[in-house]
């Protein structure tokens, strides 16, 4: 309905449009239609105390990134809306890097074979945890169906009814094998996302992931004399995370939203917010 009013022009801004009209929004806003990408990042996080993947072999991991093809299901079930990650950071923080590897890369042939080397799976099974009320479904059903065909692993979503209930089961350790992990930023620079995220210590750490070895690089981090020295030292953290595999990072996200004929100067900053403050009235 909100779509409809902004193509009426009974209302002047919709910051995401609906997956139904996303094949047509641009062409009925013109000018007006909004693509684009911002600082957040879409993964699938292990629960390592759970039975799945407690003392998990990071090749597994790494395997199961391999499992999912990232392209096919950013294009058709997500409608062009989500960028495939090629790390664990988007690319508009400072720091963002390319990494040397090809665990982003959809190749089932070396999927399976990561994971056999890592000892597969226990019960051959995984589950994905989401909230229901987030419109995750459809891509959590392709992204198993997607690890199903490349391995053989079952793979089947575990839905929360809302948010909240996904959280709680989250802070209480409830979570059967991997959660839908998001995170967009408080301020654009890498630390952001590796630190609050992957720190034994960090409170967002949900998957329970600790690492003495990242810990102490983020330590040097912590200490460095200047900003750019600390992106730098959080850079050598990412490097190492390819090898331990604290999540699967899957994809970036975009705003894909528009304005009718009455407003203009209608921007979105690196958290994905649009600028009120910047809009114009025609």
């Amino acid at each position: 309905a909100a779509y409809q009013d902004v193509v009426s022009g009974n209302l002047d801004i919709i910051k995401q449009v609906g997956p139904t009209d996303l094949p047509k929004y641009k062409q009925d806003l013109g000018d007006g239609a909004l693509d684009q990408p911002y600082a957040a990042i879409q993964t699938l996080t292990p629960a390592f105390y759970s039975k799945t993947f407690k003392g998990v072999d990071p090749k597994v991991l790494q395997g199961l990134s391999m499992a999912i093809d990232r392209d096919t299901i950013t294009k058709t079930v997500l409608n062009n809306t989500r960028m495939p990650a090629t790390s664990f950071t988007p690319p508009q923080v400072k720091g963002n890097q390319q990494l040397d590897t090809d665990i982003f890369k959809y190749d089932p042939a070396k999927a399976k074979k990561l994971i056999k080397e890592g000892g597969g799976v226990p019960g051959n099974k995984i589950w994905i945890q989401y909230n229901t009320d987030g419109g995750h479904k459809e891509w959590v059903t392709a992204v198993c169906e997607s690890i199903r065909n490349a391995t053989g692993i079952d793979c089947v979503g575990d839905p929360k009814p809302d948010f909240a209930t996904d959280l709680e089961a989250r802070d209480n350790n409830e979570v059967k094998s991997m959660y839908r992990g998001g995170w967009v930023a408080d301020y654009p620079i890498n630390i952001n996302f590796l630190k609050e995220l992957y720190h034994s210590k960090a409170e967002s750490n949900n998957g329970r992931f600790s690492d003495k070895e990242i810990d102490k690089l983020m330590e040097k981090g912590d200490n460095a004399s200047s900003l750019d020295d600390a992106v730098k030292a959080y850079q050598e953290v990412e490097k190492k995370l390819v090898d331990k595999m604290p999540s699967i990072p899957l994809w970036y996200y975009r705003i894909n939203g528009g304005h009718g004929k009455n407003v203009d100067n209608v921007t979105i900053n690196y958290q994905g917010d649009i600028q009120l403050h910047k809009v114009t009235v025609k």
